[in-house]
């Protein structure tokens, strides 16, 4: 893990340094998505397709639920 340091501007601008901007494949005009979570700032490259950055979210569903055969019997017990 690497750590820099930055300066706000007046406007609360700032410069993300070129290492980072490397890493995340970023090029002058491109998009970037900022995420916030439990006093956690994230920086993420926009995705050129959603699609493809959606893609397996929540794979491990099917197994938290015991399975796909599993849930369905569970859901067809509910219609009964």
């Amino acid at each position: 893990m690497k750590t820099a340091i930055v300066k706000l501007s007046r406007k609360g601008q700032m410069v993300l340094p070129k290492e980072a901007r490397e890493h995340l494949g970023l090029q002058p005009g491109d998009m970037v998505i900022i995420t916030i979570k439990d006093g956690v700032v994230q920086i993420s490259p926009k995705p050129k397709k959603y699609a493809e950055y959606i893609r397996g979210l929540g794979g491990n569903l099917w197994q938290e639920l015991g399975g796909g055969e599993q849930f369905h019997q569970k859901e067809r017990q509910s219609w009964e």
